[in-house]
């Protein structure tokens, strides 16, 4: 898993027991996460900027990074290839406009395959998006399958928010807005990858005007299903905030994302907040969600706060592999539950 943040490649080595359907047992075996090439997150923050065949190129590069860190991790972790069942890989989004009718994950699928000797499933969300759907959030089948019983509600602090909660036997998820992708563009500007524990944020004040303006976007007044893009950010989110000083667009940024998560978590009476993702681990954001939330925040191991989504989607090629479905029309708002996936096996090892 890559996420938008472009804090690194999560690997997770997991294995599941699904002889009871009704209660899937999973174990985190293994998990380590790879810092990416400069080169390559300059090139993906550049990418909508990039020729198509420059972007052909970045999706090759990608794939032989992916493989790099895969072989290492086996290596690392004394794994036996013959006990992989498959990769699942996210890939990394560079596009993504449902409305539109595409989304768009690189880091070819044949060539990983190709390279590691092993099947891989990659492509989770086109095939949602061809059938209306928003191609997103996918982790929620996780949550409601892995994760169900430690809270009644998941809030993923990525590059974007996402919430995913089982009201009245139906599962809701969707992209609440921008988290860590913001920082992690402003705070590069002076050389750090991102605001530890939130000490600079802390610093700045709240632009009313800014944060009044922000909220009244209309993705926020948007009814779900709903998801989030980088192209969406750089064009709707972040002009709001090129006045305003580094430690000021901090804290009103968190603001904004504090505000929108308190609205939804008493939207849906949610009482118990099952956190993960970078964002968790921001002390100072953490601090200002407990002091407006009347429920509870629960915090996981720190395993299952950096590699729940790699988790889940390991979890989700499993399902791949057993013929079952990897979405959730009520969540992506496709037509009908999906098998999500595209398979790349060119040694027939799965036969």
């Amino acid at each position: 898993m890559s996420g938008t943040s472009l804090d690194g490649l999560d690997i997770a080595y997991a294995s599941f027991d699904f002889s009871n359907n009704d209660d899937v047992q999973f174990e985190l075996l293994k998990y380590k996460t790879f810092e990416l090439p400069i080169a390559l997150v300059d090139a993906l923050i550049e990418v909508q900027n990039l020729k198509p065949e420059q972007i052909f190129q970045l999706d090759q590069e990608m794939a032989r990074f992916f493989s790099q860190c895969v072989e290492k991790f086996i290596v690392e972790f004394q794994i036996d290839k013959n006990d992989i069942s498959a990769i699942a890989s996210h890939g990394q989004t560079i596009f993504h406009r449902p409305q539109n009718g595409y989304t768009t994950q690189i880091g070819s699928g044949s060539t990983l395959n190709f390279l590691t000797k092993i099947p891989v499933i990659d492509q989770f969300r086109q095939l949602d998006i061809a059938a209306g759907g928003q191609g997103a959030p996918l982790v929620p089948l996780g949550d409601r399958v892995l994760f169900s019983k430690f809270g009644d509600g998941f809030l993923n602090l990525g590059g974007f928010a996402n919430i995913s909660a089982s009201l009245s036997a139906q599962t809701i998820a969707f992209d609440i807005g921008p988290c860590n992708l913001p920082m992690n563009i402003w705070m590069r500007k002076i050389g750090k990858d991102y605001d530890q524990d939130g000490h600079l944020s802390r610093t700045g004040f709240v632009n009313k005007e800014v944060l009044g303006n922000v909220l009244s976007l209309p993705y926020f007044k948007k009814n779900n299903p709903k998801s989030l893009g980088t192209e969406w950010l750089h064009r709707e989110y972040l002009p709001y905030f090129e006045k305003l000083s580094l430690p000021d667009r901090l804290r009103t940024h968190f603001e904004v994302l504090k505000t929108i998560c308190i609205e939804e978590f008493e939207n849906m009476s949610l009482k118990n907040i099952f956190i993960t993702g970078g964002g968790a681990h921001n002390k100072f954001f953490v601090q200002l969600l407990e002091k407006d939330f009347k429920g509870k925040l629960i915090r996981p191991d720190q395993e299952i706060i950096d590699f729940k989504e790699a988790l889940i989607f390991a979890f989700l090629g499993a399902r791949f592999l057993r013929n079952e479905t990897t979405t959730l029309k009520e969540v992506t708002g496709a037509k009908i539950d999906l098998r999500t996936g595209v398979l790349h096996d060119f040694m027939s090892s799965l036969q």
